[in-house]
């Protein structure tokens, strides 16, 4: 079975939680991040406040936007936009700092966050993991990131892909959605049914757009 991005739009302003078909449940805990489609696209744009998925910063307010899904599984996105935070951070315990990519969820205490993902750091340039991968464990952070790098690394574009099978889960990254990259492979016991899709992080002053398309998720 394979799902993927059709018409339709929400205003998260007007509803904090609902539907888009073909994509799944939208949640946005504060109420104020736009979430559209266009032209197949899946657009969120979140405001120049604190909105992070982060149990260090006592924050789960980030908005997402996840289906149902049972048993092993692949999924997969294009993750494209400016990742661009700029100096100044929402955050106490955080640098200025944009994510977006793909979030497994069994709940807001476990959870798998695999994104692209910038930050601007103390010493004065951007770095970023390539990617993210981080995970959320009975409410405790478990990192699973290889080394940062000021590189540059992300095209305009990039593809990310969970496959779960049993208790394992593979990450992988790819540039051009053809030739992929294994990031890491972790045991991650979550229940049976789990849902799965897309995620926006900004812990900056500025308003961050990321565009989501090509969703694919297939039930093995």
């Amino acid at each position: 079975m394979i799902i993927c991005g059709l018409a339709g739009s929400v205003t998260a302003q007007e509803k904090k939680a609902q539907m888009l078909k073909g994509w799944g449940d939208v949640t946005d805990p504060d109420g104020d991040c736009k979430i559209q489609i266009k032209k197949s696209k899946l657009l969120i744009t979140v405001p120049g406040t604190l909105h992070d998925l982060n149990p260090r910063n006592n924050k789960i307010n980030a908005p997402f936007v996840l289906q149902e899904i049972e048993g092993d599984f692949s999924a997969q996105v294009k993750v494209s936009g400016d990742f661009q935070p700029g100096e100044k951070s929402t955050a106490p315990n955080s640098p200025p700092f944009n994510g977006a990519g793909l979030l497994l969820w069994q709940d807001d205490k476990n959870y798998l966050r695999l994104e692209r993902n910038v930050w601007f750091a103390s010493d004065g340039k951007y770095t970023c993991h390539p990617p993210l991968f981080e995970q959320c464990q009975n409410g405790e952070y478990t990192n699973h990131n290889s080394a940062t790098t000021t590189e540059p690394f992300f095209k305009r574009s990039t593809h990310l892909r969970f496959e779960r099978r049993g208790d394992k889960i593979t990450a992988a990254l790819s540039h051009d959605g053809k030739i992929w990259s294994i990031v890491k492979e972790i045991i991650a016991p979550y229940s049976s049914k789990v849902k799965v899709g897309v995620d926006a992080i900004n812990t900056s002053t500025k308003p961050f757009t990321v565009e989501f398309d090509e969703l694919k998720l297939i039930k093995s």
